[in-house]
């Protein structure tokens, strides 16, 4: 039992977070390179020692941090009362809400620009972020007979196009060229999409 007057443990999750915290602003304002692991345990509260125990090296905290940035709360994608059609919606604008985030825009800048030396961080990226949400929707997709939708094509092939025709286009633009996503706007064109695809609709 805690004494009284002292702060509680962190659990290692929370830790974690807190070093995710400090790096990310850190890398932000600084840039990669010119940030070291004595300024990240500094600011984070801890000796190099402790922030050691918990990352390899600083290659390895960004790819961490990279990929927590894409772990989904377990509630996102369960089981829901709204129909496979609204379910396939809400999928889609929880996904775009998320790859439209400015944290996600941040993130991502700064892997690109440090990618020639982040090894594993294509990996993380496509796996984490693009295959993780892509096989979201696919199980979404599979909710809705085939015979419901215009086209005869895989849940596969549906998933990259309702991605490409909703979400692709804003994540370049917000990525770079600074445009701010009007994600209302974005909402409607996922809800028009889906419904242009489906003869139920």
């Amino acid at each position: 039992m805690a004494k009284l007057g002292r702060p509680l443990a962190m659990t290692v999750e929370q830790r974690r977070k807190e070093i995710f915290a400090v790096a990310e602003q850190l890398f932000g304002n600084y840039g990669f390179e010119n940030v070291t692991m004595a300024q990240i345990a500094s600011e984070a509260g801890m000796s190099k020692k402790t922030l050691y125990a918990y990352f390899a090296d600083k290659r390895a905290l960004l790819n961490s941090l990279v990929e927590s940035s894409y772990i989904w709360p377990e509630e996102a994608f369960s089981d829901s009362p709204l129909n496979a059609v609204d379910r396939l919606k809400q999928h889609m604008k929880m996904i775009a809400e998320h790859v439209l985030s400015e944290r996600h825009i941040k993130l991502c800048r700064l892997s690109i620009a440090e990618h020639a030396d982040m090894d594993g961080m294509t990996h993380t990226f496509y796996e984490m972020g693009i295959a993780s949400s892509r096989n979201h929707l696919i199980v979404a997709i599979e909710r809705i007979l085939p015979s419901d939708w215009r086209l005869a094509l895989t849940a596969e092939v549906l998933a990259d196009m309702l991605f490409g025709a909703s979400i692709t286009k804003p994540f370049i633009d917000a990525l770079f060229i600074n445009k701010e996503a009007n994600l209302k706007e974005i909402h409607q064109r996922i809800d028009n999409t889906i419904d242009a695809m489906l003869i139920i609709a």
